[in-house]
């Protein structure tokens, strides 16, 4: 028979044993330069088994305001054949791809104005770089707004950056509403139309600033036309152009990629900047021109 007192310190060794084995399969916490450094809105979701949802606007290319490339790649309201949407390299068109990585968790269909569809896509990443030991599941949300309707599509963009929005959708037979995190436009820059954002809150309206989250926009010299308004509306931009360029879906896709790693901005830029030399098979040289630094 063991004594008492040996009994108890063997168990208070074995408990021992069983923390450190614990410690030690617990990963580190998060790169302090990940882009999601500072966001308590995701560090909260993540801390919470919640998705980090990525939400992209994506009004589709209309001719009558670019040339789309062709009559079929430029119908507004023609999502299957858009260039923007589902033409080779179309958003929807890319994340279905099979080595896309991503799976198709719903697809929305409308009949109306302004959206067209809404698809929404899952994959699951590694939770190490996220402080975790288990997986981190991410949801992309991409919505196809007819073309001429593209000044609501930009709108819808300015709110979902610089308001703390939830989306719906269905996910194998249950609705869900989670968080957005992460606001992304893909498109015809319309500001350099005319069209206006709206007015961003002032400083001293901290309760609005705090309700942005941070945002990229894949247009035509985004950085010139929209970073200084997000910016004072309180939105942290990710990514955003200095040139003409192709707001294309491999490009929505590597930063999607980026953001499910937890990648700085620095490298979530560099690996956008790779992709669209990859794809439109220019040196990456070039394709850093295209970027904001």
């Amino acid at each position: 028979m063991v004594p008492r007192f040996l009994a108890a310190g063997m168990r208070c060794f074995l408990l021992m044993l069983l923390w450190v084995a614990v410690a030690r399969a617990e990963p580190p916490p998060p790169d302090p330069a990940a882009w999601s450094a500072g966001r308590l809105d995701v560090a909260r979701a993540i801390a919470e088994r919640r998705p980090l949802l990525v939400s992209v606007v994506v009004p589709l290319c209309s001719n009558a305001q670019i040339n789309c490339g062709a009559r079929w790649a430029g119908q507004p309201g023609r999502a299957e054949t858009n260039v923007y949407w589902g033409a080779i390299y179309g958003a929807r068109r890319f994340f279905e791809r099979p080595k896309s990585g991503y799976e198709r968790v719903s697809l929305e269909q409308f009949a109306g104005q302004p959206l067209v569809e809404r698809v929404v896509y899952r994959r699951l990443f590694d939770g190490a770089p996220w402080g975790r030991s288990t997986e981190v599941e991410q949801i992309v949300v991409l919505e196809a707004v007819h073309g001429d309707q593209i000044d609501a599509a930009v709108g819808n963009f300015w709110e979902l950056a610089t308001s703390r929005r939830q989306l719906s959708f269905e996910d194998r037979g249950r609705r869900r509403t989670e968080s957005v995190h992460v606001a992304g436009y893909a498109g015809h820059n319309r500001l350099m139309d005319g069209l206006r954002l709206p007015a961003p809150p002032t400083f001293e309206a901290e309760a609005a600033r705090a309700g942005a989250i941070p945002s990229f926009v894949l247009a035509c010299y985004s950085d010139k036309y929209f970073t200084s308004s997000l910016q004072r509306a309180g939105s942290t931009l990710l990514v955003t152009t200095r040139a003409l360029m192709a707001p294309e879906g491999y490009l929505i896709h590597a930063i999607a990629l980026g953001l499910g790693q937890n990648l700085s901005v620095q490298e979530l830029r560099s690996k956008t900047v790779q992709s669209y030399a990859r794809w439109q098979r220019i040196s990456e040289r070039e394709a850093r021109r295209t970027f904001t630094p």
